[in-house]
């Protein structure tokens, strides 16, 4: 099979499980108003290893990121996705807004600014984001966890347990997402960070798929 048409059927089946929970109340037993009491800056929404400087964000410029990784060594062309040597990077009009994560031998080394990656239990995210969350379960177990920020009048994010609460006062530019799959262990094994647009209204060039 094409490894573009793989990739995105994978894209796709993760995006479809991630709509379900996204589209759930979060789950969690905290008083309504406590989601706003954690605040985050544009600068979570990254990857980072501190060893070596490097830093990859959304809203990088593609110049920025091919600085820091090299040129992309694979393109899928139905997704518009560049497949670099330690991540898949979705540009829109050159400005990086999805970065997905799934590789573990690069995820070993990549963290979010709070510390979350590839290994990372439940409980961890959790400590670092709350449970203010989308999460799916199956039999008990955690499957996946998304977490949707808005951006306030000051520039900072925080966390809405549903759609309900957002104040949307910018329209869906403002809202920013972080998706995480856990392995049969409860582990991080796959993490996004995204656009609104990139992880609910990603980009397909069907045009070649007949």
């Amino acid at each position: 099979m094409n490894k573009g048409i793989l990739y995105l059927i994978l894209f796709m089946t993760f995006l479809s499980s991630s709509e379900g929970a996204y589209n759930r109340n979060a789950v969690s037993k905290e008083p309504p108003a406590s989601h706003a009491t954690k605040i985050f800056t544009e600068d979570e929404f990254q990857f980072q290893i501190k060893s070596k400087d490097i830093t990859i964000k959304l809203g990088s410029t593609r110049e920025v990121v091919e600085q820091q990784l090299g040129p992309h060594v694979d393109y899928f062309y139905y997704t518009n996705v560049y497949h670099y040597k330690d991540m898949r990077i979705h540009y829109k009009d050159g400005i990086v807004d999805g970065i997905i994560i799934d590789d573990s031998a690069k995820f070993k080394t990549y963290k979010t600014r709070s510390g979350i990656g590839y290994g990372s239990t439940v409980q961890e995210v959790f400590q670092q984001y709350g449970k203010k969350a989308f999460i799916d379960t199956k039999k008990g177990k955690v499957q996946s966890i998304t977490y949707v920020m808005e951006k306030n009048k000051q520039g900072n994010y925080h966390v809405i347990p549903s759609f309900d609460h957002a104040i949307l006062e910018g329209g869906f530019e403002n809202m920013k997402g972080l998706s995480m799959n856990f392995d049969q262990k409860g582990r991080v094994s796959f993490i996004m960070l995204a656009s609104h647009e990139f992880a609910y209204n990603p980009e397909f060039n069907m045009d070649d798929m007949q």
